[in-house]
């Protein structure tokens, strides 16, 4: 069973100039809530039980947007 903090995608699981170059390049062309919680977590070090409390979101859903955007940088 995956817990949320298995879902996260940190920079230990790339290089680090890689994963900055995903973040730096995409970002602008998000939307704005998943903008909002990439800068907030990778920028602003908040947690995605932070960025919940933030954004009035349930955390399940601020973890799913988080993973899910991150795939999708990836992927760029």
């Amino acid at each position: 069973m995956n817990t949320t903090a298995d879902l996260y995608i940190s920079p230990e699981n790339m290089e680090k100039e890689n994963w900055l170059d995903c973040l730096a390049e995409g970002i602008d062309d998000l939307p704005t809530i998943e903008r909002v919680i990439i800068s907030l977590f990778y920028y602003e070090n908040l947690t995605i039980q932070e960025i919940a409390l933030v954004l009035e979101m349930p955390e399940s859903e601020v973890s799913k947007i988080h993973h899910e955007t991150v795939l999708e940088l990836i992927k760029r």
